[in-house]
């Protein structure tokens, strides 16, 4: 099974809304098992940045984690 296709394909045709309850129901729910979804809409979202955004996005990133 790919994963990264099943995340993708189940969130296709989603709103904005949608999308972000997703994301919340993960990050709320503290399973390791869900993280992985995550890192597939991260990924796909980098490829499709330009680096003046992907230097905005790790400038989140920073403050996330520090």
């Amino acid at each position: 099974m790919d994963i990264k296709k099943a995340v993708l394909d189940n969130l296709k045709g989603r709103t904005k809304e949608e999308i972000k309850g997703f994301i919340q129901e993960v990050v709320d729910s503290k399973e390791e098992n869900a993280i992985p979804g995550l890192g597939v809409i991260f990924e796909a979202t980098w490829e499709k940045l330009s680096n003046e955004e992907k230097d905005s996005m790790m400038n989140l990133i920073m403050r996330g984690i520090s």
